[in-house]
């Protein structure tokens, strides 16, 4: 089996642009009840959103979401990205011009679909273990599981970019058990008291962060940063770090199903 890279992967950026609050009147555009359903919309429907939570993921205000649903606003580059993210399609699809005709669901019948739903992306996040180097016994290195063990995305972790999922095994004891998977994102987003997986040479450090600048990080033990905070440990007990020495560091924004970021 091929060695797998853990090399900082690329996230999509939802803080460029801030909500667009507009208002929407109460008759004009006003869409006739028997009108067939715009691909957007028959999108949200299909994931289970309502506005109101697709707003929260995707940070895009409700009455521009029901004016791009409504096709009097087009989407741009930004706005697909962040709406496939939320639908977890390809960008293309958003781009379809498919209408659905309109027709009333009943609970029993939008739940069991919505389970179907579920159920089919339970393999859609690759997951990862890290196992000894076979070469240098001394040294880790991961490799990918098989598409069976691959992981569902947590619904709480919809928002977030691009996550690597992995086992931990006993190489992330005594702050995880060895039956969680976590959710690691690239290092772009660190902030203090962030708790971070640090890859070096074959080596995995978790920490959790007391300062950050471009270059360096400050770091001390996951069960000293309550002390530190309160003054009662020295502040010698940090650890400095230079960021471009190391393979990469990742933050941890999600364990099994409960975000602890």
């Amino acid at each position: 089996m091929a060695r797998q890279s853990l090399a900082p992967m690329k996230e999509i950026d939802f803080s460029s642009m801030d909500p667009i609050n507009m208002s929407v009147s109460g008759k004009v555009g006003r869409r006739r009840k028997d009108a067939p359903m715009t691909h957007l919309k028959y999108l949200r429907k299909r994931s289970g959103y309502t506005l109101e939570t697709l707003s929260e993921i995707t940070s895009i205000s409700i009455s521009y979401l029901s004016r791009l649903e409504s096709g009097s606003r087009r989407l741009n580059t930004d706005l697909i990205k962040r709406l496939s993210c939320a639908f977890r399609c390809e960008p293309a699809e958003l781009l379809q011009e498919t209408s659905h005709e309109s027709k009333l669901v009943s609970p029993v019948e939008f739940s069991r679909n919505r389970r179907l739903d579920m159920s089919s992306r339970e393999s859609s996040m690759p997951l990862y273990y890290v196992t000894p180097d076979p070469e240098d016994q001394s040294k880790l290195m991961i490799k990918i599981c098989s598409p069976a063990e691959w992981r569902q995305r947590p619904a709480e972790l919809t928002s977030q970019g691009e996550l690597l999922a992995v086992k931990a095994g006993h190489y992330f004891a005594p702050h995880f058990s060895a039956s969680s998977t976590l959710y690691l994102e690239p290092s772009s987003n660190l902030i203090p008291e962030s708790t971070v997986v640090i890859l070096n040479k074959g080596s995995i450090l978790i920490k959790k962060i007391w300062s950050v600048t471009p270059t360096s990080l400050q770091l001390c033990d996951i069960n000293d940063i309550d002390l530190l905070k309160a003054g009662k440990l020295p502040k010698d007990k940090l650890m400095e770090i230079d960021r471009r020495n190391v393979d990469a560091v990742y933050k941890v924004v999600g364990y099994s199903d409960f975000c602890i970021a």
